[in-house]
């Protein structure tokens, strides 16, 4: 069980990072990475939500904001 958890420490810690290097490259080239992106970002990698979601979720938030 001890593994387990170490194993899940260490992908948090690469999950993280990977995320701070999407937001540091964009940095670079002068955007920002908004809570809301970085969010998605984060449930992306996670693999709490995949791509056809985060984009279904999207469409659905700005067809209501016409």
């Amino acid at each position: 069980m001890e593994s387990n958890s170490k194993s899940k420490s260490i992908t948090n810690i690469i999950h993280k990072q990977r995320v701070q290097n999407v937001a540091g490259t964009m940095a670079i080239e002068g955007l920002t990475l908004s809570e809301a992106s970085r969010r998605n970002l984060d449930r992306y990698a996670s693999g709490q939500a995949n791509f056809q979601q985060i984009m279904a979720e999207l469409k659905a938030k700005y067809q209501r904001a016409k």
